[in-house]
């Protein structure tokens, strides 16, 4: 509550509001400013207590605008957050795909076997790389190994896998070499097959008993450089329980088995021994082979002058090249 001077009110009528006496007494005259203003004072006053109560529009309002305020949309960079952060999401996993790619390309070069090439342009020509050269050195036979420039020394004993329990990084470069010509069908193999002899090697698998000769897996390869298919019939008949011809003294079977191989067809024609293919691939190899490898069907040719074969009698439906008795580990061939 507040205490308020009374004001005197205005009539609503202007003749009697100079008529009555309260207004008559109000507006006598006075000798002097100073009197007027005394009797003013000496006026008793009147005072009217009113009540001053708040109203609740300012309320109201604040609750309106407040509530305008939860209903307005937000503001853009708040709506920007979840964008934002979607995008340091998609930049988090660029990172790790790039990081992964990285790794991946890594370790799937350092599992690559050392013998591995991509500069060859043929099929020839990865063969060439995979193949050893021979090299004597005092008075034995040292293998040296052409590959990324290097030269890498490995001794005869490792290059034979029919008697190692393991297999030489040579011997399987040479056997994924030709497992990549079975695989395009330019090498075949028969009945019984002996191809996964050579796809064991490959593989870095020495089984006992199913064993290749360095030797006949650098003849075939000699084959495959210059006809487009090759056959191969027999390599070790160990591994697959055959005793033919020669029975257990046969280079296929003896010392291990896998020191001999037959060929029954090339560019798909059979061969016989003395056949125009049969009579070129023993040109091509003779002066590659160690001296003191052994030809068959002797009998099923015409006599030809030959510098490392020891030609000898042999049934005439296939072409017999053994290296039992060879002189050396490897043929000349680089």
């Amino acid at each position: 509550m507040v205490d308020v001077e009374q004001q005197p009110e205005l009539s609503d009528d202007p003749v009697s509001a100079f008529t009555t006496a309260e207004e008559l007494t109000a507006t006598q005259t006075f000798p002097s400013r100073r009197a007027r203003l005394e009797a003013e004072r000496s006026k008793p006053a009147k005072r009217e207590r009113v009540i001053v109560r708040p109203t609740r529009d300012g309320r109201d309002a604040t609750t309106v605008a407040r509530t305008e305020r939860a209903a307005r949309p937000p503001r853009r960079a708040r709506a920007a957050r979840p964008a934002r952060a979607a995008r340091n999401e998609g930049r988090r996993w660029g990172v790790h795909a790039v990081v992964m790619l990285a790794l991946a390309a890594f370790f799937g070069t350092a599992a690559l076997p050392a013998y591995a090439t991509t500069g060859e342009g043929s099929t020839v020509g990865a063969a060439r790389t995979a193949l050893a050269v021979q090299t004597l050195t005092g008075g034995g036979v040292t293998q040296v190994v052409a590959r990324d420039g290097l030269d890498i020394q490995e001794s005869p004993q490792a290059l034979d896998s029919t008697t190692n329990s393991t297999v030489s990084p040579t011997v399987q470069a040479l056997a994924v070499q030709l497992m990549g010509a079975v695989a395009a069908g330019r090498l075949v193999g028969s009945t019984p097959n002996h191809i996964p002899e050579i796809a064991d090697l490959a593989e870095g698998r020495a089984v006992p008993g199913c064993g290749v000769d360095y030797r006949v897996l650098q003849a075939i390869s000699i084959a495959l450089d210059n006809f487009n298919q090759v056959g191969v019939s027999d390599i070790n008949r160990r591994c697959t329980g055959q005793i033919e011809g020669a029975g257990t003294e046969s280079a296929h079977y003896a010392d291990g088995g896998g020191h001999a191989l037959d060929f029954y067809l090339l560019n798909g024609s059979p061969l016989t021994g003395g056949d125009a293919k049969s009579v070129q691939l023993i040109k091509i190899l003779d002066p590659l082979v160690p001296d003191g490898t052994g030809l068959g069907q002797i009998g099923c040719r015409s006599s030809m002058d030959l510098t490392n074969f020891k030609p000898f009698d042999d049934t005439c439906n296939h072409l017999h090249i053994d290296f039992l008795k060879s002189a050396g580990s490897a043929l000349r061939y680089g």
